[in-house]
């Protein structure tokens, strides 16, 4: 061993190039992998904590996109076997820019029966609770991230209203929401409406966004909205140029003290219950509604909607009674997909035979899917492509790394022709200059392998800071480090088996005849 070291350290900088050239190729594979896994890592402890043993979704989509007629909960849990079920809402809103390192805000509707609510730690305040349909948790992270972007005087507190129109507005989220070039050109109105309109395109129903009725109105307020949404020391113009109305008649001036404008309310008022710890990064940047305002958001919730008759010519159909005439199509209370839990986790063969029953019953149970919870993750062929394609680049980095390998062996062969002549002549069988030239590639390979574990290690922590990838572990991924410093000694292997065939070949008296 010593003689190979010595040959090995006799050109030293070659022999530095060559080891940095396989540390770059192992470096990669090692960075890629430890990045990969620690996200697919993510998406198991997120599926551990939410699962449950059953997941029950629409037959022929993905889980996120799935919806699922809550009216199945009480019926699956009639079943042989089940324990618990619950309806769950997993969707994201569409954002301009990232939210923190997400480009979209996720966002769950739940249950206080479902088992994610079971693995949250609370930071502050209290869970998600069946009797506050409008209380909202935050995940620790997504609460840091917002309270860093609002301004001091509208930031979050536990038992403060939540209102959504403060964010889209807030400057520290216009990059996150978008914001017109003209904003500070708008009226109270326009923004609204701007507003108004942003909510719909980021995913939020628009039910989720509407004000109250009149009727409402006066019921919260004692007070007639069409007398009070003028202020009472306006002059016509001065109305027209505030809120962009037309017609001053159908707005006499208000007899508020207050002179303020009688803004409706939404009708969903959600307010902050509590901020968690899942120690899941991405749960922890998302944000977790009750499922009836989730269902709201989303627009899963029970309604009937409505669509104007048109006549062949595209224009609407009015009735005997002047008024138009619509369709009314009824839309049941939906979920992104069903948690089941059953009595006995450990029984396999049970809860197969349970996800048989409920996907193989096209009568009661039409068209839903049920997989075993820890199967999941097993159809997205999205998780096979990153496994491949993280190989595939290691390899090629690998090949580039055993090209440096034949380089540098091939030229110690060459300039040693002499000297491996030498080592013939005085006895040196030929299998024994076959395994020093192997061994001294292999060598320069596990250096290689060893520099490159360290510099993929130090790439993977680079990218966590630079990238603000908070949910990688920044912990160095020992499995994938033994199949990188593997990758190492096969390529050092094969690189050096031309070289040695070829020292082994010679003979003493052509070598030593070698200029």
């Amino acid at each position: 061993m010593k003689f190979v070291l010595m040959n090995v350290l006799r050109r030293k900088a070659r022999t530095l190039f060559s080891v940095l050239g396989v540390g770059l190729g192992i470096s990669i594979m090692v960075a890629l992998f430890t990045i990969s896994d620690d996200i697919i890592n993510q998406f198991r402890q997120m599926l551990q904590t939410q699962r449950g043993d059953i997941i029950v979704s629409q037959g022929n989509v993905d889980e996120i996109e799935s919806r699922v007629e809550t009216r199945y909960v009480e019926r699956l849990k009639e079943l042989k076997g089940v324990k618990n079920v619950t309806p769950m809402i997993m969707a994201f809103l569409r954002t301009e820019g990232n939210f923190g390192q997400s480009p979209a805000i996720l966002y769950y509707g739940i249950t206080e029966d479902n088992p994610i609510v079971r693995h949250m730690e609370m930071v502050q305040g209290k869970p998600i609770s069946d009797a506050d349909p409008n209380g909202v948790v935050f995940g620790e992270t997504a609460y840091r991230i917002v309270q860093e972007k609002l301004e001091k005087d509208k930031q979050l507190g536990i038992d403060k209203p939540l209102s959504l129109t403060d964010l889209i507005q807030s400057p520290g989220f216009a990059q996150i929401f978008g914001k017109p070039d003209n904003w500070d050109k708008l009226n109270d109105f326009q923004k609204f409406q701007w507003v108004t309109g942003r909510l719909k395109k980021l995913g939020i129903h628009p039910d989720a966004t509407a004000t109250e009725t009149d009727e409402e109105y006066l019921k919260r307020t004692g007070k007639d909205p069409k007398v009070w949404l003028r202020r009472a020391d306006e002059t016509d113009q001065e109305y027209r140029d505030r809120t962009r109305a037309l017609d001053t008649v159908a707005f006499p001036r208000g007899v508020d003290p207050a002179g303020d404008i009688g803004m409706k309310q939404n009708r969903l008022q959600l307010t902050v219950r509590g901020v968690c710890r899942t120690g899941v990064a991405i749960q922890d940047a998302a944000v977790y509604f009750h499922m009836r305002a989730a269902q709201l958001v989303k627009g899963m919730h029970e309604r009937v909607d409505e669509e104007r008759v048109l006549d062949d010519k595209g224009k609407p159909v009015r009735g005997e009674d002047g008024k138009f005439l619509v369709n009314r199509f009824p839309r049941p209370a939906m979920a992104s997909f069903l948690v089941v839990e059953v009595n006995d986790p450990k029984d396999k063969e049970a809860i197969a035979a349970l996800c048989t029953q409920i996907s193989g019953d096209v009568d009661e149970f039409k068209n839903l899917r049920a997989t075993p919870s820890s199967e999941v993750l097993d159809r997205y062929s999205e998780i096979n492509l990153i496994e491949k394609f993280g190989w595939v680049v290691s390899i090629i980095a690998a090949l580039a790394g055993a090209l440096g390998v034949l380089n540098i062996m091939m030229m110690a062969v060459l300039e040693r022709t002499r000297e491996i002549g030498l080592m013939l002549a005085i006895g040196w069988p030929k299998s024994r200059v076959l395994l020093l030239v192997i061994a001294e590639g292999m060598v320069i390979s596990v250096l290689g392998g060893v520099v490159g574990v360290g510099f993929g290690y130090a790439e993977t922590l680079v990218a966590r800071d630079y990238l603000n990838l908070d949910g990688l572990s920044g912990e160095l991924n020992l499995e994938r480090s033994l199949q990188a410093l593997g990758l190492a000694f096969v390529i050092g292997f094969l690189a050096s088996l031309y070289p040695a065939w070829r020292a082994s070949r010679l003979t003493p008296i052509d070598a030593l005849r070698q200029e």
